[in-house]
C-alpha cells in the first residue's frame, strides 16, 4: 500500500514491477485491502506492447484518517491526513503552560476537533506526536525534552488514554524526515539527511527508506557534537554546536557584540546586515554549522542534506562561511552531497508525525 500512497494509482503489473513481488503476490495483498475499502480500482491505462487496457488501483483516501501533532514550548499544531497522505485540515492551539497534563489535555482537544472536521469521524485510526528531545518511539517515553523541561514522561500512553486511539511519539526531526521521505525533498532518494536550525540544531537520517532512530531513542544529535569551543551546554557537556549556533546563543552573542539587548532572531539578523560586530557572530555560526554538516556527510554519506528550520532567516549571513567550512572538512567525495535549502512551516512537521502514524497503520493493515 505504501507504494500507492507515495506514487499514486498504478496497474497491478506496474505494482509488481515496482515492488518486485510476483503478480500472484500483488493480488494476494491487493484483494483483502480492496475488500476492506482501503484500495479501489479506477479507470484504465494502456500497458504492454499490445496496448491492452489494465485497471488501475489507488488508495481510497477517505477510508482512514490520521492526526499528526507538532509540539513546541508555546503551542501545538495538528493536521488531519487521509489514507492517501493528503492534508484535510490544520489547527493549532496555544499552550497555557508546559505542564504535562496541560499538554495532554490540549492534544486531546485538538485531536477531537480535527476528528470532527473529517468526512467520516469514525474512521480516525491513529495519532502521532512529534516532540523535541530524547524520545523512544518503541516505549512512547520522552526521556528528556529541553524546551518543555520534561524528564521521563510517558506521553504516548497518556495521550492514548485521553483520545482512545493508538498513539505514538517520536522525536520531531525524525518525524519530519519521515514526511520528507514520502512526500518531500527525500522522495526517490536512497539516503538523505535533514538538518534543522533554530532553537536547537537537529538532524535525522533516512537510509533505504528507514529513518534511523538509535537503540536508546537517541540519534542525529548534531547540536551536541563537541565542535564549538569550550562553552558549557545545558545538556551538561562542553563545546556543543548549539552553544554557538542555537537561537539563544545567537541572541546572547549579538547582544554582547553590539552592546544592546537583542530579543529575537529577526532583530539579530538586522544587526548582522548592518554592523560588522554582529556580522562576525553570524560568520562563526556559519562556520560551525558547516563543520557540523561535514560531520554528517563524512559519517553517513547521504545523497542530499536538507537544511530547514526557523534559523533560515539568517541564511544570507551564514551561507558563505558555512559552505567554506564544509568544503574544508568534507572528506573526499562526500563534498558532492547536495545541499537543499527548504523552508518548512510547522504544518510540515505535523505532517511528518502524521506520516509516521500512516506508516504504522499500513504495517498493521498489510
Amino acid at each position: 500500500m505504501s507504494t500507492l500512497v507515495t506514487e499514486g494509482a498504478m496497474s497491478r503489473a506496474d505494482l509488481s514491477r515496482r515492488t518486485g513481488l510476483t503478480s500472484a503476490a500483488v493480488t494476494k495483498v491487493v484483494t483483502p485491502l480492496a475488500d476492506a475499502g482501503y484500495l479501489q480500482e479506477v479507470g484504465r491505462s494502456v500497458s504492454g506492447s499490445l496496448g491492452r487496457p489494465a485497471s488501475l488501483v489507488e488508495v481510497c483516501g477517505e477510508a482512514a484518517y490520521f492526526v499528526g501533532v507538532k509540539v513546541t514550548d508555546v503551542e501545538i499544531l495538528g493536521v488531519l491526513v487521509d489514507l492517501s497522505g493528503q492534508i484535510r485540515a490544520t489547527q493549532s492551539r496555544k499552550l497555557a503552560s508546559r505542564d504535562v497534563d496541560e499538554v495532554v489535555e490540549s492534544i486531546g482537544a485538538l485531536t477531537e476537533s480535527l476528528r470532527e472536521s473529517a468526512d467520516h469521524p469514525d474512521r480516525l485510526r491513529y495519532v502521532a506526536i512529534g516532540i523535541s528531545g530524547d524520545v523512544d518511539r518503541e516505549s512512547g517515553l520522552v526521556s528528556y525534552s529541553p524546551f518543555l523541561r520534561w524528564h521521563g514522561v510517558r506521553l504516548a500512553q497518556q495521550v492514548q488514554a485521553k483520545v482512545g486511539l493508538p498513539t505514538l511519539v517520536e522525536n520531531d526531526v525524525r518525524a519530519l524526515t519521515a514526511g520528507e521521505h514520502w512526500f518531500g525533498a527525500g522522495v526517490g532518494k536512497p539516503s538523505f539527511a535533514v538538518v534543522t536550525v533554530g532553537a536547537g540544531i537537529g538532524c535525522a537520517m533516512s537510509v533505504r527508506g528507514q529513518v534511523l532512530a538509535g537503540v536508546h531513542g537517541v540519534s542525529g544529535e548534531l547540536g551536541h557534537l563537541p565542535i564549538a569551543g569550550d562553552r558549557a551546554c545545558y545538556c551538561g557537556a562542553v563545546g556543543c554546536l548549539e552553544t554557538v549556533a542555537g537561537t539563544a546563543a545567537i541572541l546572547r552573542d549579538v547582544s554582547t557584540a553590539v552592546g544592546s539587548e537583542v530579543t529575537d532572531l529577526a532583530a539579530a539578523v538586522a544587526w548582522g546586515e548592518q554592523d560588522p560586530r554582529a556580522a562576525a557572530v553570524f560568520h562563526e555560526v556559519g562556520r560551525v554549522l558547516g563543520l557540523g554538516i561535514a560531520s554528517v556527510v563524512n559519517l553517513f554519506g547521504p545523497q542530499s542534506v536538507v537544511l530547514t528550520g526557523e534559523g533560515l532567516v539568517a541564511l544570507d549571513l551564514v551561507r558563505e562561511p558555512m559552505r567554506a567550512a564544509f568544503v574544508v572538512q568534507a572528506y573526499g567525495q562526500a563534498i558532492h552531497s547536495e545541499l537543499i535549502v527548504r523552508p518548512l512551516t510547522f504544518e510540515a512537521w505535523a505532517r511528518g508525525a502524521a506520516t509516521m502514524a500512516l506508516q504504522a497503520f499500513i504495517r498493521g493493515a498489510v
